[in-house]
């Protein structure tokens, strides 16, 4: 069944960036697993909520929805997810983000940033896949001091923020009452300490910006829209916590003289008008750069017939096999002639069988 977020968050299409909010607080509030203690069925609800609520309140994503019915591949029709990589967590995080009730989830240790980069595939990579070396700049826990942000020798003292404690109590009055929310302090991160003197090399920050190469797998199949995620490898945030992800947009596809439908490449093949009319066995080149494959075209063929060449189209993501090479006959007619050809030609007017039948 296709995934709708309207139909999730019961919106009109032209629901405002206010109904939205208010839908994804009553479903949010709702489902939300401390609500319902065991209940698989609500969690599963709840991260469709915010699936829903991740796609509606971003612009661009919604857009892409809204034209696609998808927000990772324009065509819609590669059969996988379209919101892979959207878990729990992230669904908790939006939860929180959006409305601060700190009261309803538990502690969770401090994540780092997402870091996104965009590509362009060629035509192989989108058609078989590969690797692809991704050069990248990212936070990285400092060296010297362990990503505790002290230097070495004067190690680290009570925060008094906190008071040791590394946590935050607030109260916070809302429509539906007053939540108690506990939330990490943001002057230690929630580890109740802090440098008695910076490092030197981070300056106390703990994490420092660092150069750093990653091989990305690129699945079969992929077009433009496409999102890969790569878990813990965005940005570290320092001594505790873990690193956030990479996300991979794939911004365009070099299809070159191909042309793309569905896991089908298209390839316009001229024909002369004596091969049209004879037949003739032409080649047409592999999208990949490999033997150009050999294609018959009948007698009698016309602008716009079809030769499919089986399995030579692009790879199929998360199946298994291609798609088909589709060959398009494309009659080519010569905008210059000399005389020897206009004779020929107005012999061939002549002919019965170049008369068409209804005119």
């Amino acid at each position: 069944m296709r995934f709708d977020p309207y139909e999730i968050l019961e919106l009109s299409r032209d629901a405002g960036e206010d109904d939205v909010k208010r839908a994804y607080r009553q479903q949010a509030m709702k489902y939300h697993p401390d609500r319902n203690p065991g209940d698989h069925a609500a969690e599963d609800k709840f991260k469709e909520v915010g699936r829903a609520y991740d796609i509606l309140s971003d612009p661009e994503k919604r857009s892409r929805f809204d034209r696609y019915g998808t927000v990772d591949d324009n065509r819609g029709n590669h059969g996988g997810s379209p919101f892979s990589g959207f878990d729990m967590e992230d669904a908790l995080r939006s939860f929180m983000e959006n409305f601060g009730f700190g009261g309803f989830q538990q502690d969770s240790p401090v994540r780092g940033d997402d870091l996104s980069v965009s590509i362009e595939l060629t035509l192989p990579e989108a058609v078989l896949g590969g690797e692809r070396l991704l050069r990248t700049e990212r936070m990285e826990a400092c060296e010297t001091c362990g990503g505790s942000g002290a230097d070495p020798e004067e190690g680290m003292q009570t925060c008094l923020q906190c008071q040791g404690s590394g946590r935050v109590v607030n109260d916070r009055r809302t429509l539906l009452g007053t939540f108690r929310s506990v939330s990490q302090c943001q002057i230690c991160h929630g580890s109740g300490k802090v440098p008695r003197k910076p490092c030197g090399k981070c300056r106390g920050r703990g994490v420092y910006r660092k150069a750093r190469s990653i091989t990305v797998q690129l699945p079969a199949g992929l077009s433009e829209g496409h999102c890969l995620t790569l878990r813990g490898q965005g940005h570290h945030p320092g001594e505790s916590g873990s690193p956030g992800n990479l996300r991979v947009l794939i911004r365009s596809v070099d299809y070159g003289r191909f042309k793309r439908e569905g896991d089908n490449l298209v390839f316009n093949l001229p024909v002369s008008y004596p091969e049209a009319v004879l037949g003739a066995v032409l080649s047409v080149p592999d999208p990949c750069g490999e033997e150009p494959s050999q294609v018959k075209v009948p007698e009698g063929a016309v602008s716009g017939d079809r030769i499919p060449i089986k399995g030579r189209g692009i790879g199929r993501l998360d199946r298994r096999g291609r798609g088909d090479l589709v060959v398009q006959v494309e009659i080519h007619v010569p905008r210059k002639h000399g005389r020897r050809e206009r004779k020929l030609l107005e012999e061939m007017a002549s002919m019965e069988a170049f008369i068409p039948a209804k005119r």
